[in-house]
């Protein structure tokens, strides 16, 4: 197929589109140059680094089409990335708890200092924690059960910090006793966390047709719906042209889609007219 103007991917003046999303931005692909999607189940072969928009290569009807991450393409960060660095902290603030409560056990048995935060908004944890906002329901249901545990681990310095000056075998006790309820449950509160945040990355491969009825593949992080749009409701934004316009594989913006007071999506013509 030929290339396509802004015009003719409008058929009555109407439009039927994917919409998918990044961090940054809600985008579209018109549904007539949708050719499959599939789950992305790494059946795809790395090339060699070729520019900043890398491509790898992926089989469609036993032919090698390129496959583009969307997420280079627009210079966003991927899923994927964020994932991986969210799974990172949450390993991190594991650790700090687990070195708080052997810290606590070094104050009472040596009846020294203890240094560390009894203030559960004030540890890193709690600081990410009170900020941090999510669309994944799973997620926020998991992270939800962390407040009580949290608050409870914090709370454990001065109550036991006490009794150690009248009784440190009680007080022992008492922070063993702790460590294999209260802590054990955080603990499995932080696998359960990460586990929910690994199987909430589920790329998604769409197979588009080009110009010249060549196929090419875009990953994308999610797909969110198929839409209509009208004539009307398009608009040219000269200020996407920059987007995605340095690399040769002829996905262009060309403006915006918006049904009403909703949010604005960019729409992508992979056959644009040369």
């Amino acid at each position: 197929m030929s290339g396509q103007n802004i015009d003719s991917l409008f058929k009555d003046d109407q439009i039927s589109v994917i919409t998918f999303s990044t961090r940054e931005a809600t985008f579209a692909i018109p549904l007539e140059q949708v050719k499959y999607i599939e789950k992305d189940v790494k059946r795809n072969i790395n090339v060699g680094k070729l520019d900043r928009f890398n491509h790898e290569v992926i089989t469609y009807q036993n032919n090698a089409v390129p496959l583009f991450d969307f997420s280079i393409l627009t210079g966003s960060r991927s899923q994927f990335e964020e994932n991986k660095e969210l799974i990172a902290m949450l390993n991190d603030r594991e650790k700090d708890h687990r070195d708080w409560m052997d810290a606590l056990d070094s104050a009472i048995k040596n009846s020294t200092p203890f240094t560390k935060t009894t203030d559960p908004n004030k540890c890193a944890f709690g600081v990410w924690y009170n900020q941090f906002t999510t669309n994944d329901s799973d997620l926020k249901e998991v992270l939800d059960k962390f407040d009580e545990p949290h608050k409870r681990i914090h709370a454990l310095a001065e109550s036991l910090l006490n009794q150690a000056k009248k009784d440190q075998t009680q007080a022992l006790t008492a922070l063993e006793k702790e460590r294999s309820t209260t802590l054990a449950e955080l603990l499995r509160l932080f696998e359960t966390a990460r586990e929910r945040v690994r199987n909430s990355d589920r790329p998604i491969i769409v197979f588009v047709e080009q110009n010249d009825n060549e196929i090419g593949a875009l990953r994308l992080d999610n797909i969110q719906d198929i839409e209509s749009f009208s004539r009307k409701d398009f608009s040219r934004d000269t200020s996407t042209e920059g987007i995605m316009k340095k690399n040769k594989t002829d996905f262009v913006i060309e403006g915006f889609l918006r049904n009403g007071d909703s949010a604005p999506c960019m729409l992508i013509n992979c056959q644009p007219a040369n």
